[in-house]
Parts: structure tokens; sequence; C-alpha cells
């Protein structure tokens, strides 16, 4: 069996007679084109990008382009965009990471709130989230003036 025989090739609206007209114009080898018309991603010859087909991506009911949209809009990496995509959790990007139990109960230090001891300990900056916590089971003055200088400069962060 021979190898095909191409012609008359559209391309973004221009007609090519053959395969090496299209190579010649778009600055790459008549195999490249030859695969590419395959393949069925003649769009994509001479624009740089190989591998597959970027392929759509519906976060909260919006629709990107690709995984590097979703992930530019939501403020995370494409590796986070593809694992919530594996784990069935599109729902969640973007979203706060902490969760609270059912028996948290708010927790307010001056003007802030949080939904919980744990959260406001990982909101401020402490690594363990049951920072707050065991400073208020010690009643250790130096921790707790620890947390309210935290509290202030997470306060003035968030402020306009």
């Amino acid at each position: 069996m021979g190898r095909r025989i191409y012609r008359d090739i559209e391309i973004d609206g221009v007609i090519y007679p053959n395969v090496n007209a299209v190579a010649k114009a778009k600055g790459v080898k008549p195999d490249t084109v030859r695969v590419a018309l395959r393949k069925g991603t003649a769009h994509r010859i001479g624009v740089g990008t190989g591998g597959v087909e970027p392929m759509s991506v519906r976060i909260h009911g919006r629709v990107f382009a690709d995984a590097k949209a979703a992930a530019k809009h939501c403020g995370i990496t494409v590796g986070g965009i593809y694992e919530a995509i594996r784990c069935g959790r599109e729902d969640r990007v973007g979203l706060p990471l902490f969760q609270t139990s059912a028996n948290a109960k708010p927790f307010t230090i001056g003007t802030l709130t949080f939904p919980s001891m744990r959260a406001a300990s990982l909101a401020l900056g402490f690594e363990r989230g049951e920072y707050i916590s065991k400073v208020l089971k010690q009643k250790s003055v130096r921790g707790q003036q620890r947390i309210l200088k935290a509290a202030m400069e997470y306060a003035e962060r968030k402020s306009p």
C-alpha cells in the first residue's frame, strides 16, 4: 500500500495544493503535516503546540478552554485542577481547604470571626491547627499575645 496523497488541503480558510505547500507555508516538515492531517489536528500545524488536543474543563458551571485557563482563574495549579477532576470534586476547586466538624463552635477574636478554633489557627498562620486551643487550655499569656498579634496582622491584610 502506498503513501496517501493529500490534495487541496484547507487550513484556516486557506487552500494549499499539497502537503509540501503547507509545510513550506507553516515552516514544518511534510511528515508533520501528514501526521496532523491523519489525527485531525490540522488547525494546530505550525503554531508550536504539540501533543494531545487540550481538553475543555468545567468548574462551577463555567467552561474553560483548558486546565491552564481554569487554574489561572481559580488561583490554583494545573495539577490541582486535574486532581479535582480525577477525584470527581470539581465543585471544591477554589474553596477553602479547612472543613469544620459538626461540633465546631465559631471562634471570635476582636472583629474577626472564624468557623472554629482550628480554622482560626490555620488562617492566622499557625502550622498546627490546634495551636489556639492549646494556648487557651494552658492559659499561656505569651501564647495569647502571639495569637492577638497574628489576628491584628490578619485583619490589617484583609482590610481594604
